[in-house]
């Protein structure tokens, strides 16, 4: 004997939150601080959002200041992804690549700014030694589900350890930003696990950081990532990637 048909419970399955553009960000007088987890679609979206929806004049992203002619050289190939290329200085065999795609939350702050006529500030100082951050984060995509305050929130409760130089690092940063129109409205685009340092570092005037030993982007280039090499290279799935590409401007 065959029992009822089974009936889909459809208040029982989760769906994504709605919420206002400006959920999880922080607001310092003229500074709307937007965290972030880097190369995630949920963020990138989000980002782009906030752009278009409140037009800020400045735009500073946690990306290092000797790079910002690649960068911006990278963002306005997009759709046709590339990768910079960092050449050792000591070692010919040996190079740091970075590549340069859609999903990417500072990437589209870059690209947005780009669209809107907004400044550009690059706050990572030009150096090799920027401080190992551990990169665990809650599963990114919970973020649709449970809100960006919830999600920024939960991270907070239990942030990383904080270094010596993970504090330097932000300090620098914030030095940069210090330096920046203090009237513009400001977007302030930086990684979850950097967000309490930069705020704190915010909070007195800093001095310029030393000069680094070895500077980062001397001898960077741009070049075209094959789409054979996408998988092996990029945070999200070329698919994912592509689908985002598609819908950003609707």
């Amino acid at each position: 004997v065959c029992g009822p048909p089974l009936k889909r419970n459809n208040e029982a399955m989760a769906t994504p939150l709605q919420e206002d553009s400006q959920a999880g960000t922080l607001v310092r007088g003229s500074l709307t601080y937007f965290p972030v987890i880097p190369g995630r679609i949920e963020f990138a979206w989000r980002i782009r959002r906030y752009i278009l929806e409140h037009q800020p004049a400045v735009i500073a992203v946690e990306l290092p200041g000797s790079l910002e002619k690649q960068y911006i050289e990278a963002v306005d190939r997009l759709p046709q992804m590339s990768v910079l290329v960092i050449l050792d200085q000591d070692d010919d065999e040996k190079a740091i690549y970075i590549p340069v795609e859609p999903s990417d939350a500072f990437v589209e702050a870059v690209r947005c700014a780009r669209e809107t006529g907004a400044q550009i500030v690059f706050l990572e100082p030009a150096t090799h030694e920027r401080p190992h951050l551990p990169d665990i984060y809650p599963e990114p995509y919970a973020v649709e589900f449970i809100g960006m305050e919830r999600y920024v929130e939960a991270y907070r409760v239990y942030p990383a350890a904080r270094t010596p130089k993970l504090d330097a690092h932000a300090a620098a940063m914030a030095w940069k930003l210090q330096g920046a129109d203090p009237f513009a409205k400001t977007l302030v685009v930086v990684s979850l696990n950097l967000l309490d340092p930069l705020l704190d570092a915010m909070e007195t005037p800093q001095e310029p950081p030393p000069a680094p030993r070895t500077r980062l982007g001397g001898e960077a280039e741009v070049y075209n990532l094959h789409p054979d090499c996408l998988a092996e290279v990029t945070s999200e799935p070329p698919y994912y990637q592509a689908r985002y590409e598609r819908i950003r401007d609707f």
